[in-house]
């Protein structure tokens, strides 16, 4: 069977399975990577030879990252599995692992996070300077919660007394591939279910801006949106560009973190301040406490050197 039929079997099939913008990238992965190439080949041919010969000329192109071409290997053995596992079809082995090229280029790493100084100067700002996205901005740091999940936040997913948020929502746009090549709309805004069952949950608010909370909690209703203050929300592209301003014209840092920086900068200062990861993964919504270490804890220098400084003392007299 060719894939092109695989896939359109595969896809009736995973619409019911998964959210829209997990759906989404696959398909983009599909029309725009798989179909060229593989659309009119028999899936019973498609071996690991030909899967890495293909994925290695990818990466010699240099177009596609290692990451990206990891995401395609996940397709393309979805759809090898499907074609096994529900139409009968005697596909090959998919149980190997490709062994990704070694790069030697020096990776200067990216800011992830802000120092604690930077940290106080942007929850001292939104403190002074009250506004509703400056308010979804100082949440987003001090909880470590998604763009998304903070986009979609409502007065009514607050408990003043209790003193705890409930994330239960998100809001993303997400790409429409069917739409490709027509006069249709190619994204669309979705609210929908958090990212995992493990992302739905319970966040304390900090007792330092529960103040600051109660104040705009008084004069919204329930059904309004935290960073718009009115049944409107906001989107989480146009939050991210109010944010960029927020950061270098209003706090007047010298540099601007991606938005889910501030995500990182929550997470590695708890870390820093011996909470312990088990307890900081289930407040950022993870289900496994190895996405916690490995993604979203970046020690800072000063905590780098206190450890050399402090693991070492007494070995120079």
């Amino acid at each position: 069977m060719k894939l092109n039929d695989v896939y359109n079997k595969w896809l009736s099939i995973k619409r019911r399975q998964v959210k829209g913008s997990t759906l989404s990238c696959y398909q983009l992965i599909y029309i725009n990577i798989l179909a060229p190439r593989f659309g009119s080949t028999d899936v019973e041919t498609m071996s690991k030879k030909v899967v890495t010969t293909f994925l290695y000329e990818l990466l010699d192109s240099g177009t596609k990252s290692k990451k990206y071409c990891s995401d395609i290997l996940i397709v393309i053995k979805m759809l090898i599995r499907f074609a096994g596992d529900e139409l009968d079809i005697n596909v090959p082995d998919t149980t190997w692992k490709v062994i990704w090229p070694t790069n030697n280029k020096v990776v200067i790493p990216k800011l992830e996070r802000y120092t604690k100084e930077e940290y106080r100067k942007i929850v001292a700002y939104v403190m002074n300077n009250p506004s509703p996205r400056n308010l979804g901005i100082l949440l987003t740091i001090c909880t470590g919660m998604r763009i998304g999940e903070i986009c979609a936040l409502q007065w009514r997913d607050i408990d003043i007394v209790g003193s705890t948020i409930h994330v239960n929502k998100t809001i993303e746009r997400i790409y429409l591939p069917e739409n490709i090549g027509t006069d249709r709309k190619k994204t669309v805004v979705e609210i929908g279910t958090p990212k995992t069952s493990s992302s739905d949950r319970y966040i304390p608010i900090l007792k330092n801006i529960l103040p600051i909370v109660k104040k705009f909690y008084a004069i919204c209703k329930p059904d309004y949106y935290v960073c718009t203050c009115s049944e409107n929300f906001i989107e989480p592209r146009t939050l991210r560009t109010y944010y960029r301003l927020f950061i270098l014209e209003k706090v007047k840092l010298d540099y601007c973190i991606k938005f889910h920086g501030l995500r990182h900068t929550f997470a590695s200062t708890l870390i820093e301040n011996k909470v312990d990861v088990k307890t900081v993964s289930t407040i950022l919504g993870h289900s496994d406490i190895s996405t916690t270490l490995d993604v979203y804890v970046h020690p800072s220098n000063e905590a780098k050197r206190c450890a050399v400084n402090g693991g070492l003392k007494g070995i120079f007299g």
